[in-house]
């Protein structure tokens, strides 16, 4: 039986889909316990809390041995999009901890996962860095970004997976082929196929399933569905918020569409606002990222005389002072702008009941940040765990692990349909040892 070595593994939604698809799980590893207690319950008892920077992980490794592949999704933050990408996060370089264990270990194959931002930041600087020296290894070293919504799971999750083959081996990796039909959503690049001209009925695409096709029998909390709960901990005034925002709607001051909802149209929350207050937000939101008033991405303070240009009214003193006294703009070098950045990509998003979801988190018990299509409130963690893909059988909490730790689990693990067809890619290059390499298709990124 070809066995796995798993680095980083969380929860195990990699490592899920290897045992699917007819592999042994010699070992796992991650320094958080929750995870591991989550995987030893879920997946196999040969899961430890380790370090990979300690002694103890070096000594494992040293008994160990060998094994066919090594798994490893090692951490992301220091790349992610979500957040700062800051280039000198130690966890950038968690790395070549992996890179170590795989020069310990010599696997015939492994896989690494991470978010596509470490392909896009830094100038790509870590990319061509985490290639070349799993290249001075004696491995050949693919990588492709694949969305998680092509494989039949109801989430955009685009995350970049290197594969690395030994030179010597002289085996062909085949990249699994979509089975569902993604777009491209809104400020994402293009990643496009080189597919062949005429394809076989077998690879006609399926509609990308649904939030609705994931959860639509999970409505209604039940406490005998395991981990269908959310934690109940959100101020009481998101009530009134959570009442304005319909399906396709997001709390934000500063995108002008009927995808927004801006915080003077709730008033019980963030402040009653005059009909000329109004106009004077309104003339700001629509024109703060315009060129000519700076070079700020985000967007730009304007001058009181530009205010009362664009608005139409005069004598506006007043009434910005009136605003910044209710926290609705801030001052800057004597120009205004909006109060809270926060605003810019929006919050209390509620996506459409008949899309595809949004990438999962690790906040989404937080309602702040996304709002179930139907009901006043979060996904609740054993939604969250569809929308990923995992089965229902996989238990998430228990003694060991709190609920908000299983939304942290959860919205940090790969798409077990995602790790099931790459799972079966690499056991059926390892079935057949006298496949000679060849170049894949090319990914084009536009």
């Amino acid at each position: 039986m070809k066995t796995v070595v798993s680095l980083f593994s969380g929860c195990g939604g990699l490592d899920l889909g290897f045992k699917e698809a007819g592999f042994k799980l010699l070992y796992a590893c991650d320094n958080d316990e929750a995870a591991v207690d989550a995987y030893k319950r879920n997946l196999d008892e040969n899961a430890y809390v380790r370090d990979v920077t300690s002694e103890e992980f070096h000594s494992d490794l040293s008994h160990i041995g060998s094994c066919d592949v090594v798994l490893g999704g090692f951490p992301c933050q220091g790349f992610s999009k979500a957040g700062p990408k800051n280039e000198q996060d130690q966890r950038n370089t968690l790395y070549v901890e992996m890179r170590n264990a795989i020069k310990t270990l010599s696997p015939t194959v492994f896989i690494a996962e991470n978010v596509d931002g470490v392909a896009q930041n830094f100038n790509g600087s870590f990319l061509s860095k985490i290639l070349d020296d799993f290249k001075e290894l004696g491995y050949r070293v693919e990588h492709k970004i694949l969305d998680a919504a092509s494989y039949g799971v109801a989430q955009h999750r685009r995350r970049i997976f290197f594969v690395g083959i030994k030179a010597s081996s002289h085996l062909l990796f085949t990249w699994p082929e979509p089975s569902h039909a993604a777009e491209t959503r809104n400020g994402e690049f293009k990643v496009v196929e080189m597919l062949p001209l005429f394809q076989s009925n077998k690879n006609v695409l399926q509609p990308a399933n649904t939030i609705q096709d994931a959860i639509g029998d999970l409505v209604e909390l039940d406490s005998n569905v395991p981990d269908h709960a959310v934690t109940g901990a959100w101020p009481k005034d998101y009530a009134a918020i959570f009442r304005v925002i319909k399906q396709g709607q997001k709390l934000c001051n500063v995108r002008h569409a009927k995808t927004s909802v801006y915080t003077w149209e709730i008033p019980e929350v963030f402040g009653s606002v005059s009909e000329r207050e109004i106009l004077i937000l309104e003339t700001i939101g629509k024109h703060r990222r315009h060129k000519k008033y700076g070079s700020i991405p985000n967007g730009n303070p304007l001058p009181t005389d530009e205010i009362e240009q664009l608005s139409g009214l005069s004598k506006i003193n007043k009434d910005i002072e009136s605003l910044l006294s209710k926290d609705y703009i801030k001052e800057i070098d004597g120009k205004f702008d909006l109060k809270g950045a926060m605003f810019c990509s929006g919050i209390f998003k509620r996506p459409r009941w008949d899309e595809t979801c949004q990438t999962v988190l690790t906040n989404f018990h937080n309602p702040r940040y996304f709002l179930h299509p139907l009901k006043d409130r979060p996904f609740s963690l054993r939604e969250c765990a569809r929308l990923q893909g995992f089965p229902d059988d996989f238990l998430i909490t228990a003694p060991a692990v709190g609920l908000i730790d299983g939304y942290r689990l959860i919205g940090n693990a790969v798409a077990p349909p995602v790790s099931r067809v790459l799972g079966v890619a690499v056991m059926t290059m390892l079935s057949d040892e006298k496949t000679a390499f060849q170049s894949v298709p090319q990914v084009l990124v536009t």
